[in-house]
């Protein structure tokens, strides 16, 4: 089996996944923006090869990394990051190269946009904040009368919280929009609680093998307080979350 992994020095936990394929005889072929001779011991006795690329941002030339991969290993079984932010390109790459398994570009909107998982979100039945796609101020009003203040403003597309604002009143709602950013954002109802996470691995029937729960305070009080953002795993996993 061939795995190209993008990106396995960052985040370093990446060096697990790589050692454990490595384990169970896959070929794993990396290609990364950081230097080979930096990679952590672990992870350089885990790869197959590894191939350098100036900037992952730069997709002609982890295309051509790929198109390398190919042409001395042949076909590819799988490609990932394990990473949100290179979503869009592990999709690219497979819809580019034809390679089965995981995410096409054709499907990744609703992985990547905010709108586009609402969306997928009330089709499922799963209760949600209720949102708004900014528009102009008094699109804005009338859905605050809805939902009252405060209101989160976010881009429609973006990873953790990132260019997040929360407006608390209506001088603050006119002066969002006096600059209003020039990407799609959305806005959303604000509500309070904890936020709590379900992982599982599963198998081929997709039934978990193994559950975790991790529980973290509401991340934008921590981003505007300029705190530090924690969590901890709890022992069970409530019935209700499964």
């Amino acid at each position: 089996m061939n795995y190209i992994f993008i990106s396995p020095a960052y985040p370093v936990t990446c060096t697990h996944f790589c050692d454990r394929l490595h384990e169970l005889g896959v070929n794993v072929l990396g290609i990364g923006d950081v230097p080979y001779d930096t990679l952590n011991e672990q992870l350089k006795r885990s790869l197959t090869e590894y191939y350098y690329v100036s900037s992952l941002e730069d997709y002609d030339q982890v295309y051509r990394a790929v198109a390398f991969y190919i042409h001395k290993y042949g076909r590819i079984d799988w490609l990932e990051s394990l990473n949100e932010y290179w979503l869009p390109a592990d999709a690219r790459l497979r819809t580019d190269f034809n390679i089965a398994t995981g995410t096409r570009d054709n499907e990744i909107g609703d992985l990547v946009r905010k709108s586009g998982m609402k969306r997928v979100f009330i089709e499922a039945g799963i209760p949600t904040a209720r949102q708004h796609i900014v528009s102009d101020l008094e699109a804005a009003k009338a859905f605050i009368e809805q939902v009252g203040y405060p209101v989160i403003a976010k881009p429609d597309i973006g990873v953790g919280a990132n260019g997040t604002v929360k407006i608390n009143s209506e001088s603050e709602l006119i002066s969002f929009y006096e600059d209003v950013p020039s990407e799609l954002y959305v806005m959303e109802q604000f509500l309070c609680g904890d936020i709590c996470t379900y992982d599982a691995v599963i198998d081929s029937h997709c039934e978990p093998l193994f559950e975790s729960m991790c529980t973290y305070p509401p991340v934008i009080d921590s981003v505007h307080n300029d705190e530090n953002v924690h969590f901890y795993t709890t022992p069970d996993v409530p019935e209700k979350l499964r």
